[in-house]
């Protein structure tokens, strides 16, 4: 056997002749966590204000409904001389103007069919502006407004055609 003088001996390499390389940068995602918080956020926004107009719309639109039947029911109470309950539904207003003792009396001109077609409330002032389409025993059709105004958490008849 032949005796190998570098058995065992630790030798060395050379240093190499520049550095190593630093690991490559990581990627940087700050435009992609800008992208999903916009969005994220748009569509956050979207949603409350969507949210916020229905429930909005809603609340009009009962309204709108309570006032245009709080006009039927006074127009069909109306037909047959105004009730006491009707008496009730005015204004202090109207109750100042007019007496139930003239209200009782069917009225000259009865209605025999009506349509409300346009309803526009006034939110600041709480008054409500109803139109309705009204046809007479004789088939003559005409346009009468109806003014109401909020009292608390109703609607009351405030002003009508005598």
């Amino acid at each position: 056997m032949i005796d190998n003088p570098y058995r065992g001996a630790v030798t060395s390499y050379p240093p190499p002749a520049f550095a190593p390389a630093p690991p490559p940068p990581r990627k940087r995602r700050t435009w992609l966590i800008v992208l999903a918080t916009v969005g994220v956020l748009t569509v956050l926004v979207c949603a409350l204000g969507l949210g916020r107009l229905f429930f909005r719309l809603k609340h009009v639109t009962d309204v709108e409904k309570e006032i245009e039947r709080t006009t039927a029911a006074f127009i069909e109470d109306r037909r047959d001389g105004l009730s006491q309950a009707g008496y009730d539904g005015l204004c202090a207003e109207a109750k100042d103007e007019f007496r139930l003792e003239d209200l009782a009396k069917p009225p000259e001109e009865a209605v025999t069919d009506f349509k409300v077609f346009h309803t526009n409330v006034a939110y600041e002032r709480g008054q409500a502006t109803v139109s309705v389409d009204v046809q007479r025993p004789d088939g003559t059709r005409e346009k009468e407004v109806y003014i109401l105004d909020e009292d608390g958490e109703r609607w009351k008849m405030c002003s009508f055609p005598a």
